[in-house]
């Protein structure tokens, strides 16, 4: 069979499973959970990663996965088999891309390689398509089902909705459309008004719980941790701000994990607040040494004054291992962190993220109330067994 690893042979349910990259490079990397608890469950995934960039990051994903690039020869011979097989179906395939013309280059481009996983996903007798993203990885999960006859769903998450790659078409002959916020299906829904809501779901995205934690004394000074890449709108400056105000009355230390395009800029703000002696620039950490920082309790709070989000992951860890936050009340942070589970600040406002994080730091009692009820809230939501039972109902796995 071609590309398609050895050893999944027996009758289980079979799951394909498109992403944007995973299990390569950073982007996709937590969807690794939900790929191992369905494995758990009962069922073989095959990963097909639409353009995989980078090395592997989710070692124990590797063997499930398919590394192919956009476009190589394999994939324009699929192209060419299918058109000969059904010329027909595929013409109609093609024009599932006509009626978004602002994305049609991008969708355009990964046609050949949607071609290619209609017959993969046929020679693996697969049971369902499902894509995480509403960009490109759901376009290439729609053609394949259209190609193969094979049903399909998709997942959407915040930064691709906006784009509206298709939402109507693919609410239209997608089994089942998941969002892991309400925020976010109402951004669809404003993106694409009248578009066919009644295959529409909101199921959160899965986690690994850890041990539920333990109460550990507060760091001297306090930790103050934002996980998040260097770019416009994550807040950075913001966090500056703040801490230039609390840094005149209070110890404490500020840790940013991450890099991008802004990370200079935001050095240079740090030297021009005198905050050098304060803010430790981290740069890339990977995301088990983050969680062992929660686990350890070298992280008194997570902080993230974003312009912009979903439900961020960094936030459901840190509840997850009892490290109270506070974030701004915009995308579905607020069904995160709102009802008593983390402090919620308006965006780009220094003052209240200040006042926010000084409340906190100093009140154990208020920050131990806020890692009970976020603990509860993270088992409840976003359990990863859970998550994955609900979604092989959707899939008909159940």
């Amino acid at each position: 069979m071609v590309g398609v690893p050895a050893g999944f042979r027996c009758k289980r349910p079979r799951l394909v499973y498109v992403a944007s990259s995973f299990p390569y490079g950073r982007n996709d990397v937590f969807f690794g959970p939900e790929v191992r608890e369905l494995r758990r469950q009962g069922v073989d995934v095959l990963v097909v990663p639409v353009r995989p960039r980078g090395p592997l990051t989710t070692a124990d994903a590797g063997d499930l996965a398919v590394r192919k690039p956009l476009l190589d020869g394999a994939i324009a011979l699929g192209l060419g088999r299918e058109l000969v097989r059904a010329p027909r179906r595929t013409g109609e395939a093609l024009r599932l891309l006509a009626p978004a013309p602002h994305v049609l280059f991008r969708n355009l481009v990964a046609f050949p390689k949607a071609a290619w996983l209609a017959q993969v996903a046929r020679q693996w007798e697969a049971d369902h398509i499902h894509a995480h993203w509403a960009g490109p990885p759901s376009t290439v999960a729609m053609i394949a089902s259209r190609l193969s006859g094979i049903p399909w769903s998709f997942t959407a998450h915040a930064t691709e909705i906006h784009a509206n790659n298709l939402l109507r078409e693919k609410s239209q002959s997608a089994a089942f459309v998941r969002f892991i916020a309400a925020a976010m299906e109402e951004r669809a829904r404003a993106t694409a008004p009248g578009v066919d809501e009644s295959r529409w779901t909101v199921l959160r995205l899965g986690l690994e719980l850890p041990a539920p934690p333990s109460r550990v004394p507060a760091n001297d000074p306090p930790v103050l941790l934002l996980a998040a890449s260097f770019t416009e709108g994550k807040g950075h400056t913001v966090l500056l701000e703040a801490v230039r105000e609390l840094a005149g009355r209070m110890k404490l230390e500020v840790w940013l994990a991450g890099a991008g395009p802004t990370e200079e800029t935001v050095r240079a703000r740090t030297q021009e607040l005198g905050l050098e002696e304060v803010v430790r620039f981290c740069g890339h950490v990977p995301r088990a040494e983050i969680l062992e920082w929660l686990s350890r309790g070298k992280v008194d709070l997570v902080v993230l004054p974003s312009d912009s989000e979903g439900v961020p992951v960094s936030l459901i860890e840190a509840l997850a291992h009892g490290v109270p936050a506070v974030a701004s009340d915009v995308g579905g942070v607020g069904e995160l962190l709102g009802g008593g589970c983390g402090e919620l600040v308006p965006p780009r406002d220094p003052a209240a993220l200040a006042g926010a994080i000084d409340r906190l730091l100093a009140s154990p009692e208020l920050r131990a109330e806020y890692a009970r009820a976020g603990r509860i809230r993270v088992e409840q939501e976003f359990a990863v067994e859970r998550v994955v039972e609900r979604l092989r109902e959707l899939i008909g796995f159940a």
